[in-house]
């Protein structure tokens, strides 16, 4: 809980000053990239993570990698959560602030998992009811899990619509005892 109360405060606050700037998409692609290259590096990782690394050598760490390559504004917002001993939360303010972002250009991301991959066709279809239900463009992340046995499970935000087979007879076993 307390991760995602961070999270939000510290995600708001870059996407507020992001937006004044008019960089709200720009700052959300560099930290994405920041964040997926302090995730696929197992020993700047830890270098950022370890407790006992001095703030100015971290700092320095984030100044050579991306002092040249990235806007003095992020630059400087990896130095607060250096500061403030907050970097162990990049992953989870990236995520926060893609979810603004996505809010901005209203749109949503949905997991759909099937029992079988969809066909090309029925992707399309189900997007395109998805958009009408929800008012907002959709991204759609498809999965199988062949468990479901038929039907579709989806996942909007915090909701889940389940249409699945193995649910609906988890339904009718549950009834009939």
């Amino acid at each position: 809980m307390k991760q995602k109360v961070i999270a939000e405060r510290y995600a708001a606050a870059l996407f507020g000053l992001a937006h004044d700037l008019n960089k709200a998409d720009e700052f959300g692609a560099t930290l994405h990239s920041v964040c997926d290259l302090v995730n696929s590096n197992p020993d700047l990782k830890r270098i950022l993570q370890h407790p006992v690394i001095k703030k100015n050598d971290k700092r320095s760490t984030f100044t050579q990698l991306f002092e040249a390559k990235i806007p003095a504004e992020m630059l400087n917002f990896l130095y607060l959560l250096v500061d403030k001993k907050r970097e162990n939360y990049l992953s989870e303010i990236a995520a926060e602030y893609q979810r603004l972002l996505n809010q901005l250009h209203k749109k949503v991301v949905t997991e759909v998992v099937t029992a079988v991959p969809l066909v090309k066709k029925t992707e399309v279809l189900l997007k395109q009811e998805l958009e009408d239900y929800l008012g907002q463009s959709v991204e759609m992340r498809c999965e199988t899990d062949p468990s479901l046995l038929g039907g579709v499970r989806i996942k909007i935000g915090d909701r889940m619509i389940d249409g699945s087979l193995k649910t609906q007879l988890a339904g009718l076993a549950q009834s009939l005892v």
